[in-house]
C-alpha cells in the first residue's frame, strides 16, 4: 500500500467515524434534527472533496449502511433513497475538486445534484417501484428541502473553513 492511500484510508475512517457520531449528536435535540441540520452531509461531501470520488463514494455508502445497522438511522426504507443521495455528493464533490473547483461553486453543484439525484430516487421508487411511504411524494419532498435549509447554510459555511484549514496546515491529500 502507498503512503497516498494509506493516508486516504486514514481520512477515510475518520470521515466515517465522524459521520457515525455526528448525526447521533444532533438527534439529542430531536427526532427531527437529522432533517433539519443534515449532519451525515458534510462527513460525505468531504469525503469526496478530499479522497476524490471513488473513495469518497465508498464512504457515502458505508456511513449510511453503518449507521443504519448500528444506530437503525436512516431507518429502512429512507436508507435506499438516501444511499443515492449521498453517493451523489461523494461523487460530485470529488470530481469537481479534482478539477480544483472552487468551494463554494463545488458545494453548491454538489448540494443541487445531490438533492436531485434524491428526489429522483424518490421519483423511481414511487412510480416505478410503486412504494407507497409517507417521506415518498412530492409534497415531502420540497417540505424537506425547505426543512432542511439549515443544514445547508451550516454545510456552506462550515466545509470552506474545514478546507481552508486542512489546506493551511497542509494536509489536503492528491487525489490524482
Amino acid at each position: 500500500m502507498t503512503h497516498l492511500s494509506t493516508k486516504k484510508v486514514v481520512y477515510g475512517g475518520l470521515l466515517i467515524a465522524i459521520g457515525l457520531v455526528l448525526p447521533q449528536a444532533f438527534h439529542m435535540f430531536g427526532s427531527d434534527a437529522g432533517k433539519m441540520f443534515l449532519p451525515m452531509h458534510i462527513p460525505v461531501i468531504l469525503s469526496g472533496m478530499l479522497l476524490g470520488p471513488v473513495w469518497g463514494l465508498l464512504a457515502a455508502l458505508m456511513i449510511p449502511l453503518l449507521s443504519s445497522l448500528i444506530f437503525s438511522m436512516p431507518a429502512v426504507p429512507m436508507l435506499w433513497f438516501m444511499l443515492f443521495e449521498l453517493a451523489a455528493y461523494a461523487l460530485v464533490s470529488g470530481f469537481l475538486a479534482k478539477r480544483k473547483w472552487n468551494v463554494y461553486l463545488n458545494l453548491a453543484v454538489t448540494i443541487l445534484c445531490g438533492r436531485i439525484v434524491y428526489g429522483l430516487s424518490l421519483a423511481a421508487g414511487v412510480y416505478l417501484l410503486q412504494v407507497n411511504y409517507p417521506f415518498a411524494n412530492a409534497a415531502a419532498f420540497f417540505a424537506g428541502l425547505v426543512q432542511g435549509l439549515p443544514g445547508v447554510v451550516i454545510q456552506l459555511v462550515l466545509i470552506p473553513l474545514i478546507m481552508l484549514a486542512l489546506k493551511k496546515g497542509g494536509l489536503l491529500l492528491d487525489k490524482a
